[in-house]
């Protein structure tokens, strides 16, 4: 069995791959590189996962408030606006 030409791991040393060039090791060899790890994601914590939540639900009531604080005011408006009309014109008043 052969194997191919390449860098293999240094039979005589574990820190240093050597190179093979298919037939024999040559005295070509470099230190075994490394790979950086990549940085795992970050856990955010209970505390910071309860602030969200509690976070999104304020900023669900603001807007809910909002909303129904917009939709109030032009029913009091439209209120308004009805009695002017019918204050003038009593027989479009129902």
């Amino acid at each position: 069995m052969t194997h191919q030409p390449g860098w293999y791991p240094d039979p005589y040393d574990p820190r240093l791959v050597r190179w093979f060039d298919g037939q024999q090791w040559t005295q070509h060899s470099r230190a075994v590189q490394t790979s950086v790890p990549s940085p795992s994601p970050r856990k955010l914590s209970t505390v910071s996962i309860v602030l969200i939540v509690v976070g999104a639900i304020l900023l669900l009531c603001v807007i809910v408030a909002m909303i129904l604080g917009v939709v109030a005011l032009v029913a009091f408006f439209a209120n308004i606006a009805q009695g002017v009309v019918c204050g003038e014109s009593p027989h479009y008043c129902t």
